[in-house]
């Protein structure tokens, strides 16, 4: 089953874009506005969520996500490392820059989703797929 994850983007050609480049691994769903993505927060556990932060806006936003869903990692988009610190600074798990880097934004929903899953579910998820090397 692919991670479910929240892509917040007001322009629907961007969110287009980045379906289009990873929907393969990730069944990404898309949320217009902060007021939207607040709504679909509410009402689906997402693996990971995903939002510019490239203003004050985003950041409260990154924030109030992650003080009310502290358990759905956020993974901004910032313009300048300076934007991505202080989006990890608000709350988010990760960041990665733009223009996006859609193999690096893809590793980072990775890492970010199992260990979020990880965390509720309380066990290593996959960890029983995996067999020791024969010694």
């Amino acid at each position: 089953m692919k991670p479910d994850v929240l892509v917040v983007e007001s322009d629907l050609t961007a969110f287009a874009v980045t379906d289009r480049r990873l929907h393969d691994r990730f069944h990404l769903v898309w949320a217009p506005s902060w007021e939207a993505a607040f709504t679909a927060l509410t009402r689906h556990d997402f693996d990971a969520v995903v939002v510019r932060a490239d203003d004050e806006p985003g950041l409260a936003f990154i924030s109030k996500v992650a003080s009310e869903f502290s358990k759905v990692p956020v993974v901004a988009i910032a313009p300048w490392e300076v934007q991505g610190d202080r989006a990890c600074v608000c709350g988010a798990k990760e960041w990665v820059s733009a223009p996006i880097n859609y193999p690096r934004l893809g590793a980072v929903l990775d890492f970010v989703s199992v260990e979020a899953r990880r965390e509720r579910d309380g066990e290593d998820v996959g960890a029983r797929r995996m067999v020791e090397a024969p010694t």
